[in-house]
């Protein structure tokens, strides 16, 4: 019998039979990293196997995060001090969630924490609603990803040959093609995952400079009043303050999608502390340069009003011909973002499977034995990326009837994450006033029941931080639901708050009608023993 090493750990596995009465067996098992015993912890086996670590995980998090365009609505100053506004809510949001993500690393993620979090009475429910509004939301975002790829690339091609017409279902045909790429490289070549995030992240920078430096030395230059100080209320509203708080769910979409690393958790080494600090990492990479884009392309656009009131689908692709003088360069830099969009796309497919899948892994779905198995070869979650890619080509052929129902159904995304980032915020706020929560140096408190992990905002700072995140999510979600103009018509209505209010119908009546029979919460399938809690300590140099 071989030694034990001083970082290995004994556990109690309990395994489950489902069919029939449950069975249970136990049997000590030895953990060999300090990832496994933390998962344990939580009451999860590690099954994935850690090829990510802090690189790759922050090229990951940029790679999911859309900071080279947004939308023009509020007039240029409104759309610099609101890009400030909402980078320091997403800072504060994620600084909030990384405190979730370190102290239970789960790929569950919201519907994990929400559960642990909530009361026992009601516990079951919240987390279920929850995890199926995350299955939604992250089937909707490669689509969105792959979709806007497929555009801007369709919208070059008439930029080059003004004789062309668009069609439908060209931009479904080449989503199909792109999705087909990125099912690929997550499933076969999953083992090079990792490597491809970090050669992402890198041409996600060294892309940046290669559109800055050409608009900024040859674009026409602006006055400094025109960007800072001058106003634009394009969409008719009473006065310039609502006009720009409308407008900032256009910035918020820059930023969306940051916490798909969190469903990664399980295939991060040194995930307690890596997940939160990547989040935050890449919301400070990302923040920059989407600001230096932003103001660079302020300064150079030309006449700022024409853009705004242009038809165009996309108008940073008229203000990059603006400022280059060039429809080739136009041309190119636009294929730049659409490729970064299609990179987008393969970390959401990545980040959605991965919630797929463990959400399967609780029996909250249908079909969740086949959904939960694993590539043999690659160790990943075969299945589940298959489903999530199935559905997001699904939903791409509405684009062939309409781009404009595709672009309603796609409108829930920024609602339904903010839902799963006010639950557990809220929970997580409840808990730390109630003082619940215990410190790593005390262990698990059985009077409290709960363990901050090693990223962690200490006292009155982080009540502080949880509020104004909560907060600033409340705002987002109620200017959402606004449309972008008052008096809309029926094509330029926001019907954002009928399609999640449908989703959020369609989640409850879900749990209600198969959920609240099957569904028992997330599943403890491992134990920890004491010595092992006294081991993660020590690792911890606590």
């Amino acid at each position: 019998m071989r030694e034990r090493s001083p970082n290995e750990s004994v556990v109690e596995l309990t395994s489950i039979v489902a069919e029939g009465p449950a069975v249970l067996r136990r049997e000590n098992v030895i953990l060999t990293s300090r990832d496994a015993l933390e998962l344990a912890q939580v009451g999860k086996r590690e099954v994935l196997k850690r090829r990510f670590g802090l690189a790759s995980t922050v090229g990951f998090a940029c790679s999911l995060m859309l900071t080279w365009e947004a939308f023009l609505i509020g007039g240029p100053a409104g759309l610099v001090y609101g890009y400030i506004a909402v980078w320091i809510g997403f800072l504060s949001i994620f600084t909030a969630l990384g405190e979730l993500a370190s102290m239970i690393p789960s790929a569950g993620g919201q519907y994990h924490w929400a559960s642990i979090l909530a009361p026992e009475s009601s516990k079951r429910f919240i987390s279920h609603v929850t995890g199926s509004i995350c299955i939604i939301a992250w089937t909707a975002v490669p689509t969105g990803a792959v979709y806007v790829a497929a555009s801007i690339l369709q919208s070059a091609v008439a930029m080059k040959h003004p004789e062309y017409e668009p069609q439908g279902w060209h931009v479904t045909l080449v989503m199909c093609g792109i999705l087909l790429i990125c099912a690929i490289l997550n499933t076969w070549l999953g083992m090079i995952l990792p490597v491809l995030e970090v050669f992402i992240g890198i041409v996600h920078v060294l892309g940046f400079f290669a559109v800055l430096i050409p608009i900024v030395y040859l674009g026409p230059k602006a006055d400094a009043r025109s960007v800072f100080v001058q106003t634009f209320n394009v969409g008719g509203w009473r006065d310039i303050t609502l006009a720009t708080f409308v407008g900032l769910k256009g910035v918020v979409g820059a930023f969306l999608g940051t916490d798909g690393v969190v469903h990664m958790a399980e295939e991060v080494a040194d995930s307690t502390v890596v997940v939160p600090h990547s989040m935050l990492f890449a919301i400070a990479i990302n923040g920059v340069l989407g600001f230096a884009m932003l103001i660079a392309f302020l300064f150079t656009a030309g006449d700022l009003s024409a853009v705004l009131k242009s038809d165009a689908p996309y108008p940073f692709m008229q203000i990059l011909e603006n400022a280059t003088q060039s429809t080739g360069a136009a041309i190119v830099f636009s294929s730049m973002v659409a490729i970064m969009q299609a990179c987008c796309g393969l970390g959401g497919i990545s980040s959605g499977s991965r919630m797929l899948w463990a959400f399967s892994r609780e029996q909250a779905l249908p079909g969740w034995r086949w959904i939960l198995q694993l590539n043999e070869q690659t160790s990943v979650p075969f299945h589940s990326i298959c489903v999530i890619v199935v559905s997001a080509g699904l939903i791409g052929l509405i684009n062939i009837g309409s781009s404009v129902v595709l672009n309603i159904v796609l409108s829930l995304l920024m609602e339904a994450f903010f839902f799963s980032y006010v639950i557990p915020l809220s929970l997580l706020l409840y808990r730390r006033v109630k003082g619940h929560i215990s410190e790593p140096q005390q262990g698990v408190d059985n009077n409290k029941g709960f363990v901050w992990g090693p990223f962690r905002v200490r006292g009155w700072l982080g009540i502080a931080n949880n509020i104004f995140a909560l907060v600033f999510s409340g705002i987002i979600v109620i200017f959402g639901f606004w449309p972008a103009s008052s008096h809309p018509t029926p094509s330029h209505m926001n019907y954002s708050v009928a399609i999640f209010g449908g989703v959020l119908i369609l989640a409850v009546g879900y749990y209600l009608g198969w959920g609240r029979k099957h569904y028992m919460g997330p599943l403890a399938e491992v134990e920890v023993t004491a010595g092992s809690v006294e081991q993660r300590r020590c690792e911890r140099g606590l």
